[in-house]
């Protein structure tokens, strides 16, 4: 190796220190926010973007978003029974971003007192920027103190 070489340092991947998020979580402070949607609510407004389809092999039927608000694919039947208890099916963890129809909520994971757990992402309530919705989450009485 010449001496006039810059030292080669190991070819080992870097961490990025901001990894990619859900359009569905918020990890700003200790408190740990995520956005649920109500796939009962996609089934009540008759969201177009909902779809339902009867597995061949199982005779299972799902359902899911074909946007990918949320990924997952539900068993419609277990749906169906969980809706007619008290607490209904409930939601499920937003992964792709909301369309201005959707409705979500935010759940906390921790609850705490200090600093650490204030919230320092307020937007993470609203409805994304572009949609007509934006403006829900305003609420002067938000900001007078």
């Amino acid at each position: 190796m010449p001496s006039s070489a810059a030292p080669r340092l190991n070819a080992v991947p870097r961490q990025t220190q901001t990894q990619r998020r859900s359009a569905g979580e918020c990890r700003q402070c200790r408190t740990f926010c995520d956005k649920l949607v109500n796939p009962a609510g996609c089934l009540e407004m008759g969201c177009k973007f909902l779809y339902t389809y009867e597995d061949a092999r199982t005779g299972g039927r799902f359902m899911g978003c074909m946007n990918k608000v949320f990924s997952a694919e539900i068993d419609f039947d277990l749906f169906l029974l969980a809706e007619r208890a008290r607490e209904g099916f409930g939601g499920i963890k937003m992964t792709g971003a909301p369309l201005p129809h959707c409705q979500f909520s935010v759940e906390r994971a921790y609850e705490g007192d200090g600093p650490g757990h204030e919230c320092v992402n307020r937007r993470f309530f609203d409805a994304p920027d572009e949609t007509p919705e934006s403006i829900r989450a305003f609420d002067l009485r938000n900001s007078i103190t």
